[in-house]
Parts: structure tokens; sequence; C-alpha cells
């Protein structure tokens, strides 16, 4: 399979909806939440709060024509949050959205990999027993808030509670009676298997933890009956290697581009 319009579209739809439930679910967690979304074209704008990594716009410009009335929009509701406009673009995306953000002064900020993998009855294997799944919101908060960045803050536990919380999904750990080492997620959305939020202790790092997590999902995904799975990764990092190891390969690139304030 190569990577094309009809497998972006099925992507971005993908991570769009994700988007979405983050909005849905964090007010049913925090009740002074003020988290909302709205469509941006084919895409959605999130808003968690005006520091949370969720909130930007995803799968954007995926569906052509792209009207400038949908950046004013999602610029407004933006601005009225004080919050940072942030869209996450794909390189099969319309090309006009392109041209009105590079209008309109927008930056360059990051970029990711997108990879994805097809599935077989082949990729569905025993249990593995050193993979568990996450029984409660705290304990996966914690362990993938460690993870991501090394001390466990209030706002990475509300990040890990509420992304625990997201339906479809199912959290995973990796432990040893009661100490843990390491977490991912898997998702599901029209047979794709989204890989996210994997993430090991530092301390329990290069011991491959991660490429267990990576297989165990592969085999879950195959038994839930998709057919492919995805994962988002930074280019050249350790955990793009271990993905393309297990058989994962790079669809595209996206871009990060950012209103500046």
């Amino acid at each position: 399979m190569h990577a094309n319009l009809a497998l972006a579209l099925r992507l971005e739809s993908a991570s769009a909806a994700l988007a979405r439930w983050s909005a849905e679910v964090h007010p049913t967690l925090f009740p002074k939440s003020a988290a909302t979304f709205i469509p941006c074209g084919s895409g959605t704008a999130c808003f968690l709060d005006e520091s949370s990594p969720l909130t930007q716009i995803k799968g954007a410009g995926m569906i052509a024509p792209t009207i400038e009335a949908d950046i004013d929009a999602a610029e407004a509701f933006y601005e009225e949050r004080m919050a940072p406009v942030t869209f996450i673009l794909c390189p099969f995306a319309d090309a006009a959205i392109f041209t009105y953000l590079s209008r309109r002064g927008y930056e360059i900020g990051s970029f990711e990999n997108a990879l994805f993998r097809p599935l077989s009855a082949a990729d569905i294997l025993p249990p593995d027993p050193d993979i568990t799944s996450a029984e409660e919101a705290e304990e996966w908060a914690n362990t993938v808030g460690e993870s991501f960045f090394d001390v466990v803050t209030p706002a990475g536990l509300e990040l890990g509670r509420t992304l625990y919380h997201l339906p479809n999904t199912q959290s995973l750990l990796i432990r040893d009676g009661e100490t843990t080492f390491a977490g991912a997620q898997i998702g599901f959305h029209e047979g794709l298997a989204l890989f996210q939020c994997d993430g090991t202790i530092r301390r329990y790092r290069r011991a491959g933890l991660q490429a267990k997590l990576i297989q165990d999902r592969l085999s879950r995904a195959a038994q839930a009956g998709c057919d492919m799975a995805t994962a988002d990764t930074e280019p050249g990092s350790a955990s793009q290697r271990n993905y393309e190891k297990l058989g994962f390969r790079v669809a595209y690139t996206r871009v990060t581009l950012i209103k500046p304030e």
C-alpha cells in the first residue's frame, strides 16, 4: 500500500475524531472545564485550556476547497479563549490552506511523521504477560506523565486522565507488582488502530519496552478486526525507529503552523 490521498483522509479523519473526543471527555472529568470544539472545514478545532497540547486544529483542509471563512472562525474561536491558534496540517491538504496561512503570517512550529502499517491475522499473538490493561486512570496518568515530563505535574495528570477516558481506547501498562515501567494506548476508529501515548519512565528505557507495547497493540488491533494501524512520531526519533523495526513506514510528514502572538 502506498501513501495517497485516500490514506491521508483516513488518518486525518481519525486524528480529528480524537480531538473531538478529548473536548467531549474533559468537561465530564473537570467540572470547571471550558473545553469545547468547532468544525474547521474537514477538521476539528479543539480547546481544552489555553496551555493544553490538545488545544489545536487537526484534519483541516482535507476536503477542497478550503475557504478563508473557516480560518476566520477558528481564529475567532481561539482568540475569544485567549489561546494560541495552531494548525496541524497534512501535506495532502488543499494547497489553498497553506497559502492563506502563509499570508496571515503563520510560522512553522514543528514536524511529525504519520506512520502506518497494514494488519492481518498473522499479527495475532498470545498475550504478553508483562502487559496489562490499566484499571485506574490515576496510575496510568502518573506513568505516562512521568515518562513524558520526568516529573508528574497537575497539568500532566489532567492530560493523562483526559486521555485515559477517551472512548474507543484501551490504556496499557508494563508493570511488576506495584512498580510500573511504561504505558501506552490504542484507539479504534473505523477499522483503524491508533497507537499513541507511548512512554517509558526514564530509568527503565533502553530495555525494549516500547517494542513490547507496539507488538502487543498490533495483536490487539488485529484481534479487533482492524486492517491498519497508525502512529505519530518525531522525525528521526528512537520511537520512529522502533515502529519501523516492526513494519511501520512513514506515510507523510505533518507540519505545525502557529499564528504569531
